[in-house]
Order: C-alpha cells, then sequence, then structure tokens
C-alpha cells in the first residue's frame, strides 16, 4: 500500500479515535490522543496511556516523561519525527490509574492493532508494563527488558517507561540504557 494511502487511513483512524465512546475512557478525557508521526516509521514506540498533558494537547509523550523521552531520543541520534508513537489507550484513565483490562481491550482491537497493521514497523519499542503485558503477555519488565523478543512475524523491546525516573531517579539510567539498546537494533535495520 502507498505511504500516502498509509497516511490517509492513519488520519481517518485518528479522527475515529478522537469520537470514539465505546469504553468509559471517553466520559472524563478532554482529547482524544492518538498518536503521532511517520506512516512510514522503521520504528514504533508505544507507551501505557496519554497523563494530564496529553489529555489537554492531544499529542503523545508531551509532559514530563515525553520530555525525557525527547532527551533519551536525541542522546541517541534518534528524531522523535522519524518514529510513530501512541499508547495502549489512547484516552487519559481517571487519576492516571493503570488502564483496565476492556478499556485495554477495546483500545487494541479497534485502534492499535490497526494502527500497527498500517504502518506496519520493522520494531516496536513496548515503553512498561502495560505495553509489554499487552503485546507480549509478559507479567513484568525484567523478564523481557533487554533482549529482542520476536512474536508473530514482529520484532519488540521492553524498555521502561520515561516516568518511572519521576518516581524512582535510579531507573532513570535504565531508561537512557534502553534506547541505547533501541539505537543499536536501529542500526541493525539498516
Amino acid at each position: 500500500m502507498a505511504r500516502e494511502k498509509i497516511g490517509q487511513k492513519l488520519a481517518a483512524l485518528a479522527t475515529q479515535i478522537r469520537t470514539c465512546t465505546k469504553c468509559p475512557l471517553h466520559a472524563s478525557r478532554t482529547v482524544a490522543v492518538p498518536g503521532e508521526g511517520k506512516p512510514s516509521a522503521k520504528v514504533m514506540i508505544i507507551g501505557e496511556a496519554p497523563g494530564r498533558e496529553e489529555d489537554a494537547s492531544g499529542r503523545p509523550f508531551v509532559g514530563a516523561a515525553g520530555r525525557f523521552l525527547n532527551q533519551v531520543l536525541t542522546g541517541n541520534d534518534l528524531r522523535r519525527e522519524d518514529l510513530f508513537i501512541t499508547n495502549i489507550v489512547k484516552c487519559r484513565p481517571p487519576g492516571n490509574r493503570a488502564p483496565k483490562r476492556d478499556e485495554v481491550e477495546i483500545c487494541t482491537t479497534h485502534y492499535l492493532f490497526t494502527q500497527i497493521s498500517l504502518i506496519d514497523p520493522r520494531l516496536i519499542m513496548l515503553l512498561g508494563a502495560v505495553a509489554a503485558k499487552t503485546l507480549l503477555g509478559i507479567t513484568g519488565i525484567a523478564e523481557a527488558r533487554g533482549r529482542l523478543i520476536e512474536r508473530e512475524g514482529r520484532r519488540y523491546l521492553v524498555g521502561y517507561h520515561p516516568a518511572v525516573k519521576f518516581y524512582r531517579a535510579d531507573l532513570g539510567e535504565k531508561v537512557a540504557e534502553d534506547f541505547v539498546r533501541l539505537m543499536r537494533e536501529i542500526k541493525k535495520l539498516s
């Protein structure tokens, strides 16, 4: 499928996401956050859910965790605009709680799996336990972090979510390590 057509399909899907009422999260959101990036991205980054600033702007990873993400991307010569960045769920859960199983199932079934299929990235980086559990079925980051996982024809890396730095300062360096690993894997794709 031509990249222009993929971009159009992603834009149409983003419109659906912004008006979605399929799960309870729509009732408390300000703006849904479909994700953003290059339709031809080799790498897709998937986090858990939008936070407060993302909910206000409709863009993924723009709050404190997003600024830290930008810092580690830049530190590894990665450009945000070359990636496609999104979340497991597209609306902010109330009180920043973890998304519930039914919310995850609805969002992934109707939106995320379609985004993955359209973009067809060569590598997907999963940030945090919710993303890793949802797409790989693992129970914790430790069991998958630091190694390339191939599942159903796709390649995955699992890393800490950048927000972890604000809860446990010692893990900020681990997030940076995860992106060094991502850069090494990207170089292998070329």
